[in-house]
């Protein structure tokens, strides 16, 4: 398992992805990514659950989760959201068919990580122009994964800055544990508990 993953980290640094993109795509930390780019054999592991969501990639299943994802919103939080905003890459699918469930406008935003490089300066992320602006509206936050949290509360932030409500956020999987955030709920379909 951790030979594949390696593979599949070196196989996407090969194509020009940012080790804070890898680090999304296989659904790890920066630090795994970085461990697994770097091939350590006497290093150990970071302590990191990798997460395999190419099963649930079909527009059926993907449709079924939204839908109980849109559940467990409209369940947590009294006030209709406005947008729905999606984390970049691996949470706009999932976004979109929320977004569309609620009724609601779809935001894009791509996070500082995945800009993120080991020896470049830390840049902040940034919002599609593209997508729905966030400014003053009562926003949900989607994603695929939870690793850190750090999206997340980034992500809440710059909803903020820009005058907006984040009512919660909600996530197919989510590998920190979190209930609540900043003052808002984290929901999620499933949670990773370490024994």
């Amino acid at each position: 398992m951790i030979e594949d993953l390696i593979e599949k980290a070196k196989k996407l640094k090969e194509k020009g992805l940012t080790t804070g993109e890898i680090a999304a795509e296989l659904n790890v930390s920066k630090e795994t990514a970085m461990w697994l780019l770097a091939k350590a054999k006497r290093e150990e592991a970071p302590s990191d659950v990798y997460v395999d969501l190419k099963n649930i990639a079909s527009p059926f299943r993907m449709r079924c989760m939204a839908s109980a994802m849109t559940e467990m919103i409209c369940d947590a939080v009294d006030e209709r959201p406005e947008v729905v905003v999606g984390i970049a890459t691996s949470g706009i699918p999932i976004a979109t068919l929320v977004a569309e469930e609620l009724d609601a406008d779809l935001s894009m935003y791509y996070p500082k990580k995945l800009r993120w490089e080991e020896k470049a300066q830390r840049v902040g992320g940034h919002f599609s122009e593209n997508f729905a602006k966030v400014d003053g509206k009562r926003c949900v936050i989607v994603d695929n994964v939870i690793t850190t949290g750090n999206t997340i509360k980034e992500t809440a932030e710059q909803i903020r800055r820009r005058e907006g409500k984040v009512l919660c956020a909600a996530v197919i999987i989510d590998k920190k544990g979190l209930e609540e955030m900043e003052g808002f709920p984290v929901l999620s379909l499933f949670k990773i508990v370490r024994l």
